[in-house]
């Protein structure tokens, strides 16, 4: 007992006697500040000098002694709280409440002021790592692309790079695209190409109604779903091209012809600029009627006077509206040229001056001239080039800049244009810069000067019985025609002097992407639209419709053209069908004939041989695994497939199918070469590589049923089916005869040699050859079975089904014959020899336990066998069978 407990039994004790003695009072325990002080420190340490249980009781049976509660005085430690004051958090340094009140505003002030401060840092470190986050991302994409599985366009992957158009939730198609609902506008755009492609086969088979027009038709879905806020729209870029190809398309040219064909879509953009501003020119003239004066004239002539006055109306008088007023003759002629009124602008040059009417009498008019230029432009410059490059040239010495008249401005530019002089042209826009307010007009005026086909000389229409509008008079050195005329403007030239300026120049600093792509379009340069279109950051927001422009200008034939010069700018860093097939991976998970569209379309743009179709089906096949809407499901094999709508001739189909198998067995890619094999009517081959399967999926899954194992085994019993009904039985006959007469054609050899061994080899060979992979299927189906129901515990049928096996001797006689059958097997059975001889005799060594004596007799005989027949049998068999096997002699012995 320690001495601490003698203490408190002392005190009891005492306790007891008080009691005894005094029933009706208890003494009273009185202390004053230090006695508690002092009782209080003894308790510290004790508590501080023994922590245990034992001490901290007896230091609360000490405080409960001086008349303390320890659990009420810790719950009052723990409720006590300090409640500042005032003073406290707002300290007073003087007594004036205007002070007082002014030190509060200040420090309010303050605190807002560090508060916004860390909201700033707060929001700005947010900011950080959105862009840190959307940047990983984008490199992160990069990445991805750049390692890319196989595309089937090239070695060194996508000509693209980071282009990347999401992928298409699977379900509904025409819903959800990665996962967001898909756009009406891609829908659209989808049943467009759907619709040419079923066309373009219809056509290709000889029937069907004539193909729609792609631009039209591809124009009238954008437009229907297209976001009305640019001021450009892609629905008006697509007018363009429509109006571009327009006088092509109705005279049935095609790209081969040439120049012809480049004057043809020149012509096109330029009827698109002067429509476009006829247009312009209505809309002025009916925004300030009292100041154009126009009337209810029907005449086209009063239009250009009309806008004239408008446009002209701070220069003073018209001659429009008051005789002797400023002379706009010449700029009603260039306005009618303009706005595409040629009568206009003949009616307008028969009041024009002629500068061949200064000696030259009788000569011809301005009308003439003019009208022979507008019938060929070709040929009148080749006559009479030499002649109005010198007339230009007279005005530009004689130009007055400060005289401000309308008339020597557009006299030049119309000479200028007759003469397709693009210096003078440029000349004059330094001149009178005025003179060009928007870019459609420069383009026009450009496209005007461009000369595709130089025509010889003399080749121009005359201008009036066959002699010369000029006069007699005209000397071979004055330039009558028989001079040098201006050097031709020609389309690389056009696109080389817009592509100076880059994009932003034309886009408003890339708020209005489309209007680069309109000047693009305008002067022919469609692969550079594309890549546009397709790779610059401006035009992010038109990936879909770049993709499906590019599908037009194919359909219509305009990109075998070729006017995008080389040299005019950056080099063309874009692959079309590398661009087409990245969009069809969109679909490739959720709708493979979908995907197969874009495939095969990207394939027509990469040549569209038998080589491009084949690596792209690959793979979708690889990636899709949709085999019955690619391949087709019931009927034949491989028809009604997707396929059929692009390789219509079933042999040619049968050729796609049989080399991309081909393709598929190099590239370790069994499953679709199996299917492809079947769809080509080539079910041997399917049937081997079913057999390889087969044999790796029995050691794999233990001879277990899955999934896997059951479409193999029905994929192999169709094979078999297939071999066993082939539309052509003579030639499957003939093809085993001469497999048989080959064999033995050796026999005959290795007999009349002595090579007797050999001769037992070739008769079994003989006699598998003709079913060979039929015989290793169903061999292999033994084999599962055996092993599943070896897992299963049932010996009994592990030794019936083994007794099925031909090439597993039941007694020694057989042993040599079943040698040589092993040597015979398909490689996909003869690598589960050591599966089949572990089991069997696992078999053996449960059955031994019979109490049937002939039945332990005729299992000590077959175990017996197996020993001599792993010898020298395989380099396969692994040393576990041949111990195994030991052991079960061993059992037996």
């Amino acid at each position: 007992m320690t001495p601490e407990q003698t203490d408190w039994l002392s005190l009891v004790h005492q306790t007891n006697d008080l009691v005894a003695q005094d029933r009706h009072g208890y003494p009273k325990v009185q202390r004053d500040l230090t006695g508690l002080l002092l009782s209080s420190q003894s308790a510290r340490a004790r508590t501080s000098r023994v922590r245990s249980q034992d001490e901290q009781a007896a230091a609360t049976r000490l405080l409960a002694m001086q008349g303390f509660d320890a659990g009420r005085l810790n719950q009052d430690v723990a409720m006590l709280e300090l409640q500042p004051t005032l003073e406290d958090v707002f300290h007073a340094d003087t007594t004036s409440v205007e002070d007082y009140l002014q030190q509060i505003q200040d420090m309010t002030i303050l605190t807002a002021i560090q508060e916004a401060q860390q909201d700033t840092i707060m929001s700005f470190e947010r900011y950080m790592s959105d862009c840190m986050n959307r940047d990983w991302a984008n490199d992160k994409a990069g990445l991805f692309s750049s390692v890319a599985p196989f595309t089937g366009l090239s070695a060194g992957g996508s000509a693209l790079g980071g282009l990347s158009f999401g992928s298409v939730a699977r379900g509904d198609t025409g819903a959800y695209a990665g996962g967001a609902k898909l756009g009406p506008q891609e829908q659209a755009y989808m049943a467009v190409v759907k619709q040419l492609t079923a066309a373009a086969a219809a056509a290709a088979a000889g029937g069907g109604a004539a193909q729609p027009d792609p631009i039209t038709a591809f124009g009238a879905a954008c437009e229907q779903y297209e976001d009305k806020s640019p001021d450009t729209l892609m629905s008006n870029c697509w007018k363009l091209l429509g109006d571009i190809l327009s006088i092509a398309q109705g005279k049935g040219a095609t790209p081969a012809q040439g120049t012809g064909y480049v004057e043809m879509l020149l012509q096109g953009g330029r009827n698109h600029l002067q429509s476009g501003f006829a247009a312009h020119m209505r809309s002025v003239v009916s925004r300030h009627r009292s100041t154009a004066q126009r009337g209810a004239d029907p005449d086209p002539l009063r239009d250009v006077q009309a806008y004239l006055a408008v446009k002209f109306r701070d220069k003073g008088l018209l001659d429009i509206t008051a005789p002797g007023g400023v002379d706009t003759t010449w700029a009603q002629v260039y306005y009618g040229l303009r706005s595409g009124m040629h009568d206009v602008a003949l009616r307008a040059a028969e009041r024009a001056l002629d500068f061949s009417q200064r000696g030259a009498a009788g000569g011809g008019s301005v009308k003439q001239l003019l009208q022979a230029w507008l019938g060929n432009a070709a040929g009148f410059r080749s006559s009479h080039g030499a002649r109005m490059v010198q007339e230009c040239e007279r005005l530009l010495q004689s130009y007055n800049q400060k005289q401000g008249q309308l008339k020597q401005d557009y006299q030049l530019l119309v000479y200028a244009l007759m003469a397709g002089d693009s210096r003078s042209v440029d000349t004059l826009f330094k001149l009178s810069p005025g003179l060009f307010p928007t870019m459609e007009d420069y383009i026009w005026v450009k496209l005007s000067l461009v000369n595709t086909a130089p025509a010889a000389a003399g080749a121009g229409s005359s201008l009036g019985g066959g002699s010369s509008s000029w006069g007699g008079s005209m000397s071979p050195s004055s330039g009558g025609g028989l001079g040098q005329g201006a050097p031709a403007y020609t389309l690389a030239a056009l696109q080389a002097e817009l592509n100076r300026w880059g994009p932003k120049y034309y886009s408003k600093d890339g708020a209005e992407p489309l209007l680069f792509l309109t000047v693009l379009l305008l002067s022919l340069q469609f692969k550079r639209g594309l890549a546009f279109l397709l790779k610059s950051d401006m035009a992010k927001a038109y990936r879909l419709d770049g993709i499906h422009l590019a599908l037009a200008l194919h359909f219509t034939g305009v990109l075998a053209c070729n006017t995008d010069d080389p040299a005019a700018g950056a080099p063309l860093d874009l692959s079309l069908p590398d661009a087409v097939a990245s969009f069809g991976r969109r679909y490739v998970a959720s709708d493979s004939s979908t995907a197969l569209q874009y495939y095969m379309l990207a394939a027509e743009l990469a040549g569209g041989g038998v080589k491009e179709q084949g690596k792209l089906f690959r793979e979708l096949l690889v990636q899709s695994k949709d085999y019955g809407t690619l391949l087709g499901g019931g009927g034949a094999l491989g028809s009604g497939g997707a396929i059929q709508q692009f390789v219509p001739n079933p042999k040619q189909r049968a050729n796609l199918f049989e080399s991309v198998a081909y393709d598929c067995q190099i590239n370790q890619q069994p499953d679709e070469a199996r299917e492809l094999f079947m769809a080509a009517q080539k079910p041997r081959a399917a049937l081997r590589i079913i057999n390889q399967q087969l044999s790796a999926a029995i050691h794999a899954s233990k001879g277990a049923v899955t999934e896997s194992v059951a479409v193999l085994l029905s994929r192999g019993q169709a094979a078999v089916e297939a071999i066993a009904a082939a539309p052509d039985p003579t030639s499957r006959r003939d093809a085993e005869a001469f497999q048989q007469l080959q064999l033995i054609r050796q026999m005959v050899e290795l007999a009349g040699q002595g090579q007797w061994d050999k001769v037992l080899q070739k008769t079994a060979g003989a006699r598998l050859c003709a079913g060979a992979w039929v015989n290793s299927f169903q061999q292999l189906q033994l084999i599962r079975q055996m092993v599943e129901l070896a897992g299963q515990g049932q010996w009994d049928k592990v030794l019936q089904a083994s007794s099925q096996l031909s090439f597993i001797p039941t007694e020694k006689a057989r042993i040599e014959v079943c040698k040589l059958e092993v040597r015979q097997l398909d490689d996909s059975v003869r690598e589960r020899m050591s599966d089949v001889l572990q089991i069997l005799a696992a078999a053996i060594s449960q059955a031994k336990s019979s109490p049937d004596s002939h039945m332990l007799s005729m299992l000590r005989e077959r175990v017996a066998c197996l020993k001599v027949f792993v010898l020298d049998l395989d380099p396969s068999i692994t040393p576990q069978v041949y111990e195994r096997i030991n052991a079960c002699v061993r059992e037996f012995s």
